[in-house]
């Protein structure tokens, strides 16, 4: 694995999220990643995104979303950077997937089940949200809790 630091600018638009997906699984596999857990981190990855769009900018376009990739040793780091408000706190715990007819609530179980570790805090005025791979986790990052 290739050790280094690539940042990614976007909006909090629809188009340029989709993008999002496809540049995010070459990136992952030039780290090191197989290409299933390249997909299972991607995804995390595109969810907590688009959190930012639907939750933290109410779906208003134009908004920054900052991106950082730390790769070395033997873990991928991503960092989601937002100007919403803070996330709520019970958001921040594992939880199952909602059952039944919920439409909100299905992304951060995904978060949860395909990252090995998930950090959040507040700096700046900034959600900054860490999302956390191991390299020899191709399988399952984490048991289910």
């Amino acid at each position: 694995m290739n050790s280094g630091a690539i940042s990614i600018l976007l909006e909090s638009d629809p188009v340029e999220v989709a993008g999002l997906q496809a540049r995010m699984l070459s990136l992952l596999a030039e780290a090191g990643l197989d290409p299933l857990a390249s997909f299972q981190f991607a995804c995390a990855i595109i969810e907590a995104v688009n959190n930012c769009v639907t939750h933290a900018y109410l779906g208003v376009g134009g908004q920054p979303i900052a991106l950082s990739m730390l790769t070395g040793g033997e873990r991928i780091d991503v960092e989601i950077r937002d100007t919403g408000p803070p996330l709520p706190s019970e958001l921040l715990q594992p939880r199952e997937m909602p059952g039944g007819e919920a439409m909100s609530g299905r992304g951060w179980p995904i978060i949860w089940q395909w990252t090995d570790a998930v950090s959040y805090r507040r700096e700046a005025h900034e959600n900054v949200l860490t999302l956390t791979r191991r390299l020899e986790s191709a399988e399952s990052p984490r048991e289910t809790q």
